[in-house]
């Protein structure tokens, strides 16, 4: 049987650095945006929202 855990933030985030690698290396912070998803922010002033249940971003600002 095993333990049931939360995910955090972080964890979401750290999933998010695994699917876009690329991305994620100028990748300047992040904010809880919705049920397991986040608003990554970016150092060009870009913003993504990652929704980690379909492991798929969605560019919102550029």
């Amino acid at each position: 049987m095993s333990a049931k855990r939360k995910v955090s933030w972080r964890d979401i985030f750290d999933n998010f650095k695994d699917v876009y690698p690329t991305l994620s290396k100028n990748a300047s912070d992040f904010r809880p945006h919705d049920y397991m998803s986040i608003i990554v922010y970016f150092r060009d002033g870009s913003q993504m929202i990652y929704d980690d249940v379909r492991k798929r971003g969605k560019l919102i600002v550029a």
